[in-house]
């Protein structure tokens, strides 16, 4: 099972890498310009921060859309292509490799290397030792003189090659027989494991993966950015923005370069790990163990030197097979074999967050977060089942998790970095400190499902694990989908910053609850930064069965194992905890009710923003509680820590939600308590509906609060282990009777505690204090953009002009030129015959005004990149559109009323005449950005 796991993380890590390079280098390709140019067109600018970029696709989304073809949004299309592709080749290699192997004048059959037979008839009575299903080929390879053998084929037609060396050690006596019978058994436990056909398939699909991908890609991007760099030769839209593209160029193959390296260190562990296998399963058919014993590796005769333990280390890290000494550990305790790697860890969580946002691209977040999330969690469930299923088999204590998570951590982060979308034009996006958050939740996720698997295994009773696991492994899914969903939707942006607060909603919030928000922009801040991410959270079905399992199996598991051995003290212990951090939350609120009391207003005053504030106050009450409680029955329990903090945090959150119903209730009966009822009435209805809008939003403070006891163990025990240990003084001899274990907490723990609470403190006073202190509500709409440079404002035109404006400009002039030809034939009517009426031709003038109509309102959909030019041209573009549709509904009428025939003609006119001061002012830009741009072009060639 653990190599098993092994390879099908390595084929994940290399079908990932795959489809990420291949979509790397479609994005160089000519036919993406147009995809660029709409982006630029749009008004994106690369030199800017990334919240800019990314408010700008969020105002701009339709105009990109509608300017980008249907086939340049498939982006992700070339690397699914390409891993098909590369596994159809591995699929014809892995065919193909044992061909070339047993090709003539390589290998010799046996019983052409051992005409008498003998040698046949040991390796059969081998076989039966083995319990072979089916018996194997064998070939002598005469050109190798070391003493070994190595198994290769495909399913069902394997061959076992023994050289040449190994057949003149057989002749050595006891010794040599010795070695030839474990050489021999360790390659048939490889057959009895199955593990051949993975081996030689992972090596076909690497071998496919570099000649088809990896060296495609450096030639690809090394070539292009040398050719820039260096010779001012640019390929597909290079050109375009080289000096800001040059970072994205060197981080993709950077990227590119560390995929390579994980792919080649993840395919020497998996090769590595089922040799460690087949060594102890060999031992077990019966070989000796004293041929390991006795074998050392080339090279190392005596003791190592310290370089050569470093060069020793280094190169383990890629080899094919473990040596000897590692070997031997192994065989002495195979725990190594059922071990949570750290190694494996990583690429798991690097593998699932490249993914995710490779098919996210392609079809969405949730069908990404589903595909995604569900073998990487089922992989760290399996290996931390493996792992404690063998601690518990062998009395021994089983990992506990935290190196796994922190390396699972890690490998999301690098994950993260590696794709590059919150990047912008630099290394590092603006906010790489969010990233401790996948930290955290990976942390908290590995220490969860090794916690819940402790517990489990501890209650089988007769229970097999294969039936056991199904549970956990649904849980363990549940809460990754969750966790993976909210950094796909939400969590990656707040690496930019604030896109929220930056997007106007600070703006959206003083205009639909008006209030003294300028007096308290301190709070409208921390709202707009935090609550709509945890009320979107507190709506989400999938997040709201993610946090009701995360507290709600550990319970389970703690009743079943009450069930079994007795009452647990420990699960009173943390209900009555849950019970007094309700009752701290109770007085939290109190205290802002009672502090909102002093302001409130008058009866039939505006409610909106005194309401929104005590919703923000009453949540921040809930959530330093709740949070609060997990913390400290974190840090004060002795065993079962995290179930303790999670079943404490959640009865906390339900007794301050029961509790804030109850108040809400009566508010209006609470006199200094009293704030947002003026009467003494029973309301239940509406406590009922603020309190809906409440639990939506501390649902997540549970999240919280085990992130918070995570924490706060960990620096508990730090400053545990920090404690120097204090000598016994001289006395009397100790008792000979054993002294009861002490229940009393360690004296770092209220330090650690306290470290916490006072970072919690001081950290939102410390940021809120580089607010302003008191702004307007017209002072908190968001700053415009800042004006790119005049290359990229130059470029940015012409984009315009390419993809839209040419063709809305020349539309509209020719409308508008239809219109003026209709009117001077009515005036020349006119002045022909003077005592006639003249009128338009109505269904000519109709086709007129329908063009208009239809030509602004496409010509709205791709504003101009340029705000001194935008405004004339939308007011021309509205006025158009308005006289347009008057006269459409007007002929459609057929009414005479000379009123409205003359308001619609002077609409018209109005527009005609707008036309000048709106155009006049584009094209003489344009022409001048026409006139610029091959100059600039030819300096960076230059």
């Amino acid at each position: 099972m653990g190599t098993t796991l092994r390879f099908a993380l390595l084929v994940l890590v290399m079908m990932v890498a795959t489809v990420e390079m291949v979509n790397s280098m479609f994005a160089l390709a000519p036919w993406d310009d147009k995809a660029i140019l709409c982006k630029f067109a749009a008004g994106f600018d690369p030199n800017v921060r990334m919240l800019n970029s990314m408010q700008l696709d969020t105002r701009g989304l339709r105009e990109i859309k509608d300017c980008v073809p249907p086939s340049a949004v498939i982006t992700a299309l070339p690397g699914i292509a390409g891993a098909v592709l590369v596994l159809l080749s591995a699929a014809a290699l892995y065919a193909w490799l044992p061909r070339w192997k047993t090709r003539r004048g390589r290998v010799i059959t046996v019983d052409e290397a051992d005409p008498s037979g003998e040698l046949r008839a040991e390796l059969m009575r081998l076989v039966a030792t083995a319990r072979l299903r089916t018996v194997p080929a064998f070939v002598v390879d005469p050109a190798s003189f070391d003493a070994g053998a190595e198994v290769f084929g495909r399913a069902g037609r394997h061959t076992v090659c023994l050289h040449a060396g190994l057949l003149a050690t057989r002749r050595d006596g006891p010794e040599g027989q010795a070695g030839f019978h474990a050489v021999m058994l360790h390659e048939m436990a490889h057959l009895r494991n199955r593990d051949v056909d993975l081996a030689y398939a992972v090596t076909a699909l690497w071998r496919v993966f570099v000649a088809l991908v990896v060296v495609p890609f450096m030639v690809l991007y090394g070539g292009s950015f040398v050719a820039a760099q260096f010779f001012g030769a640019f390929y597909g839209g290079d050109e375009l923005f080289w000096p800001a593209g040059r970072a994205s160029v060197l981080r993709a193959m950077a990227s590119a370069l560390f995929m390579v390296l994980l792919v080649v260190l993840a395919r020497a562990d998996a090769l590595r790990h089922r040799e460690l296998y087949a060594d102890a399963d060999a031992v077990a058919l019966g070989a000796e163990r004293r041929v390991w014993d006795g074998s050392r590796d080339r090279g190392h005769s005596g003791r190592p030197t310290s370089l050569q333990k470093v060069r020793s280390r280094v190169s383990a890290l890629w080899s094919t097979h473990p040596s000897w000494a590692v070997r031997r550990r192994s065989l002495a305790d195979p725990a190594a074999l059922f071990s949570l790697g750290t190694e494996q860890m990583f690429l798991v969580g690097w593998a699932a967050l490249v993914s995710a946002h490779t098919l996210s691209a392609l079809c969405g977040s949730t069908a990404a977060t589903w595909a995604t999330a569900l073998p990487a969690a089922a992989l760290v469930t399996l290996a931390a089942w493996r792992s404690l299923a063998y601690a518990e088999d062998h009395g021994l204590r089983g990992p506990d998790g935290v190196r796994s998570g922190l390396a699972l951590g890690l490998g999301l982060a690098c994950g993260e970095l590696m794709t590059g979308i919150t990047s912008g034009a630099g290394w590092l996006p603006e906010h790489p400190e969010i990233l401790l958050a996948l930290l955290a939740c990976a942390a908290l996720f590995t220490l969860w499902t090794v916690t819940c698997a402790r517990l489990r295994l501890r209650t089988l009773g007769g229970a097999s694990l294969r039936t056991a696991i199904w549970l956990p492994l649904l849980a363990s899914c549940l809460l990754a989908a969750a966790g993976l969903n909210w950094w796909l939707r939400y969590g990656f942006l707040y690496l930019a910053g604030d896109i929220l607060t930056g997007s106007g909603l600070q703006q959206q919030m003083t205009q639909a609850f008006p209030g003294p928000w300028n007096t308290h922009t301190a709070e409208l801040d921390w709202f707009t930064a935090t609550m709509p991410q945890a009320a979107m959270l507190g709506t989400s079905t999938l997040f709201v069965g993610a946090t009701l399992v995360l507290w709600a199996y550990p319970l389970a598991l703690w009743l079943r194992r009450t069930r079994v051995y007795g009452p647990a003290t420990g699960l009173r212990s943390a209900v009555a905890a849950g019970m007094l951090g309700g009752v701290a939350c109770l007085a939290g609120l109190a205290g802002v009710m009672a502090s909102m009391h002093t302001w409130q207003p008058p009866v039939g005053g505006a409610l909106g923003a005194f309401s929104i504030l005590y919703l923000w106050w009453a949540a921040t009450a809930i959530w330093a509680g709740v949070a609060l409680t997990g913390a400290v029955v974190a840090v004060t329990s002795r065993y079962r820590w995290l179930p303790r903090a999670l079943v404490a945090s959640a009865v906390a959150q339900s007794v301050a939600i029961v509790g804030q119903f109850a108040l809400g209730s009566v508010d209006g009966c609470l006199g200094p308590l009293r704030t947002l009822g003026h009467t003494c009435h029973w309301l239940p209805t509406a406590s009922w509906l603020f309190t809906q809008s409440l639990a939506g939003l501390v649902l997540p403070s549970v999240i919280g609060a085990a992130l918070l006891a995570v924490s706060a163990r960990g620096v508990a025990s730090a400053l545990r282990l920090r404690r120097p240990t204090r000598q016994p003084r001289p006395g009397p001899a100790a008792p000979s009777t054993p002294v009861p274990r002490s229940r009393t907490r360690s004296p770092a723990a209220p330090a650690g505690l306290a470290l916490l609470v006072a970072v919690a403190a001081v950290g939102p006073a410390a940021v809120a204090s580089q607010r302003p202190a008191a702004r307007t509500p017209s002072a908190m709409t968001p700053p415009p953009p800042p004006k790119a440079s005049e290359r990229i404002r130059t470029f940015q035109l012409l984009a315009w002009f390419k993809v839209g404006g040419q063709r809305s400009i020349l539309q509209l002039t020719s409308d508008y030129g239809e219109f003026r030809k209709q009117l001077d034939e009515m005036v020349q009517a006119a002045k022909s015959r003077p005592n006639e009426m003249v009128r338009f031709d109505s269904k000519r003038l109709r086709r007129t005004c329908a063009a208009l109509t239809r030509d602004a309102t496409t010509a709205r959909h791709l504003s101009i990149p340029d705000r001194d030019l935008q405004g004339p041209w939308a007011s021309w573009l509205g006025t158009t559109l308005n006289a347009g549709r008057n006269c459409v509904r007007l002929v459609d009428s057929e009414r005479n009323n000379p009123d409205e025939n003359d308001a619609m003609l002077n609409g018209l006119f109005q527009g005609y005449t707008q036309s000048t001061k709106a155009v006049g002012p584009v094209v003489r830009q344009v022409e001048a950005a026409a006139r610029l741009w091959p100059q600039w072009a030819h300096i960076d060639k230059r």
